[in-house]
């Protein structure tokens, strides 16, 4: 009778992986009809939003804007929006702008450093795009790359909670083992180690902090100056390239940086958190989880001392903060889930791969370099390599969610927050069970 259950399990997970496969290859190759897309101004006059359809931009109906009962107009930027209200597609910045437009009925058009003043003489104020400018928007019409990216993504997310859901059923019907290491036992453990070890994670991160200012003059004016210089220097690296077409380019670095630091150090430790740490485990049990999140506090308490200089710097550039700063939460979450599942993964894996590390620092560099932590993904980098890129690297989408949310008081990248979110909790859980399964080995290796 077991073995038969058995056998129908792994069916079921044949199929269930099957037809994961299949729903892949026709989401990938599904017909998609072109977006609507969504053209917001930025004005000295507030925003001003219209509406292309995909019909109009396949037939190459002329791109014409009529600003009602406006005779002078400053625009600073064009933001191109499609399915999803919240992720951008496209910005226009004033250099963009001058070059599509083709006439400005009975008006002029003075390009400036910072933005593109038209005016007119008559009440109104009426802007025509020339057909690069048609054909710039119709080829981000067809583009479906965001949407299929998504759909993938969402769709194995719940084959996923399907897997999870079958597990948990065969667990429960078929299990009489107290002590069999399914996703029960394993909650329950994991919630029950943090409640046991709390105290021990909150005494090692602070002995941790304590001992890496013990003999140091500034003591813990380190934590403030270490990415403050760090962000000097990158000011002055990039700067003269990407400084002018982004606004407050300090606190747009520094605000990233220390969103990476956190991370990086993560991550980076995790890969030798067991060989570092023998003393400790091969002498008591320790889950090793613990070590992982007492480091991950010890950061975070950097972190929180670093914002000090973070608030400063919005305080002296006079950056208004509204209510969609709210959005910087669910930014740092994703963050933290994310960090703490790739460095269990690492964990395991460092145990057994002693080279680890070294590959590990080289993705991470490349990771920083392709993050937007010195230039804006959608901006900088081209079509369609900037949507791809803020689809597949979560580390990009956390880091523009959160700068979105402080700079520019923009709810931005909702859908991918969301998604690799999910995503980030599911690491989590893969990282839980893989070190709670094989940690009593560990001893044996190191």
């Amino acid at each position: 009778m077991k073995e038969k259950k058995t056998k129908g399990y792994k069916c079921f997970k044949i199929l269930l992986a099957a037809v994961t496969i299949i729903g892949m290859i026709v989401i990938a190759l599904f017909p998609l009809e072109n977006r609507n897309l969504v053209l917001r101004f930025l004005t000295d006059k507030g925003e001003f939003a219209y509406l292309e359809t995909n019909v109009e931009l396949a037939n190459g109906d002329s791109c014409e804007y009529l600003f009602e009962n406006i005779n002078e107009l400053e625009i600073t930027e064009i933001q191109v929006f499609g399915r999803y209200k919240t992720i951008c597609l496209k910005k226009m910045d004033v250099y963009s702008i001058a070059t599509f437009v083709q006439d400005v009925t009975n008006g002029t058009m003075q390009l400036h450093e910072k933005s593109v003043d038209f005016s007119t003489t008559d009440d109104s104020l009426h802007i025509i795009m020339n057909n690069e400018f048609g054909d710039a928007l119709y080829k981000l019409s067809a583009t479906a790359i965001l949407e299929r990216i998504l759909y993938m993504g969402t769709y194995l997310l719940l084959m996923i909670f399907v897997a999870f859901l079958s597990k948990l059923i065969s667990e429960l019907r078929f299990c009489k083992d107290k002590n069999y290491h399914g996703i029960i036992y394993e909650t329950k453990k994991f919630f029950a180690d943090i409640v046991n070890y709390g105290q021990y994670i909150i005494y090692a991160a602070k002995t941790d902090l304590q001992a890496e200012v013990a003999n140091s003059y500034l003591n813990r004016l380190w934590w403030l100056l270490e990415p403050f210089f760090n962000m000097i220097v990158y000011v002055v690296v990039f700067g003269n390239m990407m400084g002018a077409s982004v606004e407050n380019y300090a606190t747009f670095i520094f605000s990233a940086l220390l969103m990476w630091n956190f991370f990086n150090k993560t991550v980076n430790y995790s890969v030798k958190l067991v060989r570092n740490n023998k003393e400790i485990i091969s002498k008591v049990y320790v889950p090793k989880f613990v070590l992982l999140i007492s480091n991950m506090v010890l950061n975070m308490f950097k972190l929180l001392f670093s914002l000090i200089v973070l608030v400063i710097m919005l305080f002296v550039f006079r950056i208004a903060v509204g209510i969609n700063i709210v959005w910087v939460i669910p930014a740092y979450i994703m963050m933290i889930l994310l960090a703490f599942g790739v460095g269990m993964i690492f964990l395991h894996f460092g145990v057994y791969v002693d080279d680890l590390s070294y590959a590990v620092g080289i993705l991470l560099n490349m990771l920083m370099f392709l993050s937007g932590i010195f230039y804006e993904v959608m901006t900088t980098l081209p079509e369609p390599l900037n949507i791809l890129m803020m689809c597949i690297n979560p580390v990009a989408v956390f880091i523009d969610t959160m700068r979105n949310a402080l700079l520019y008081n923009t709810m931005a990248n909702l859908p991918l927050l969301g998604m690799w979110t999910a995503f980030s909790f599911v690491l989590c859980c893969i990282g839980v069970h893989i070190v709670y399964k094989n940690e009593n080995g560990y001893v044996k290796v190191v």
